[in-house]
């Protein structure tokens, strides 16, 4: 998959067929037949409502059964309008190297024939609770950048995540976790402290129970169910009918991976089929 930037939708229509399971080429389908649904839901704003907007009703069409391609998962970003009223020579200055990296990705002239895209949230997580030091309930954890909670909210996106970031490690964390270290004396620990020998053995006994399962499934599969959950139920958009199925869906993966899964080779080398394993769990 390729990101497309959000610029297209400045001069590009976005629609799919009014009526579901329509595969015909866009071509085929008359104007009369085709639902411009971010004009006909937002006309004040259209093609240019925020990206959130956008990318829910997207997903929204395409689970009407209004998708568009092969697997129903896309919608066409049509620039045939901007062409005729602007020519193509301006149409190309804008955004040319996207039309060509599309055109090489996919075969499709996007001069010719409208592009398909589909929304993908880059990636959603919580915030932990912070103080107006970045510190945590936990004293002398101070979380920073984009795992607190202090600016944005669970659709994190490439820029709102670099801003928080930068925020945070250049005008935030050298004054307080400097001022916490001044006046919070740290004992030593080493590696006979019960917690880390606790640590360890925790350690030591997920690899072995891991390796010891030799089920039918790979790491991989699970991983991909439980992001196709997460996905459909928690991703871009989120009700409580479908957190409540989510959190049903994810218990049962997670017993099924503890009686199922299969992790080649031991833990005697690096194996990176047992890291990936371990790190699914932790997800689960």
């Amino acid at each position: 998959l390729t990101l497309m930037s959000e610029s297209l939708r400045n001069d590009g229509r976005i629609w799919v067929p009014k009526q579901k399971g329509d595969k015909r080429r866009p071509d085929q389908i008359p104007e009369g037949e085709r639902d411009y649904y971010l004009e006909r839901r937002y006309p004040s704003f259209g093609n240019l409502v925020p990206r959130d907007v956008a990318s829910r009703n997207a997903k929204a069409v395409c689970d009407e059964g209004r998708g568009v391609g092969e697997t129903g998962l896309g919608v066409y970003l049509d620039f045939s309008d901007s062409i005729k009223r602007l020519g193509r020579g301006v149409v190309e200055e804008r955004y040319g190297n996207l039309f060509d990296m599309y055109q090489r990705i996919t075969d499709d002239d996007p001069y010719q024939v409208p592009m398909r895209i589909y929304p993908a949230i880059h990636y959603t997580m919580g915030g932990l609770w912070v103080d107006y030091h970045l510190m945590s309930t936990i004293p002398g954890l101070f979380v920073v950048g984009e795992a607190n909670f202090s600016d944005h909210g669970a659709n994190r996106l490439g820029a709102s995540a670099l801003m928080q970031g930068l925020s945070d490690g250049y005008f935030i964390v050298p004054y307080t976790v400097g001022d916490y270290l001044a006046n919070n004396k740290t004992a030593s620990v080493d590696d006979s402290h019960p917690e880390v020998r606790n640590a360890v053995a925790c350690a030591q006994q997920t690899i072995q129970k891991l390796l010891a399962i030799k089920g039918k499934r790979t790491v991989d599969s699970y991983h991909r169910e439980l992001g196709k959950i997460v996905w459909e139920y928690c991703g871009m958009s989120r009700t409580a009918q479908g957190l409540n199925a989510a959190i049903e869906q994810v218990r049962t993966l997670r017993d099924e991976y503890w009686e199922n899964v299969n992790v080649p080779g031991s833990a005697a080398d690096l194996n990176q089929s047992l890291e990936k394993a371990g790190r699914v769990a932790d997800f689960l």
